[in-house]
């Protein structure tokens, strides 16, 4: 998908500075957008809580719970997820809206 195109996760850190990655997660291919940020400032995958790193893209903690949070699974999910990070783009905050900054 070109990146004119892609569905983006967009949202703002504890300390208020925005942020947008990709919408999808590595884990699964949940939706991004419907998770939650940390007080870490990582974008928290709704299905599993894999946590991302919005700076980077790169999934910081893998898949948690009874089946996925099996520490070597985890650890798997989490090397791919660090070598394909999620996309992340520029942005600023212009009157109250986060928007993309070309370039």
């Amino acid at each position: 998908m070109s990146e004119e195109r892609q569905v983006l996760a967009v949202g703002t850190l504890p300390d208020g500075t925005p942020f947008t990655v990709g919408n999808v997660c590595r884990h699964q291919l949940a939706t991004l957008g419907r998770g939650r940020v940390t007080d870490r400032g990582c974008l928290e995958c709704p299905s599993h809580r894999a946590e991302y790193d919005v700076r980077t893209g790169k999934m910081d903690t893998g898949p948690q719970g009874m089946v996925f949070g099996f520490p070597p699974y985890s650890a798997a999910v989490r090397a791919i997820g660090s070598l394909v990070p999620l996309s992340t783009r520029r942005v600023s905050l212009l009157d109250g809206w986060i928007c993309l900054v070309d370039g």
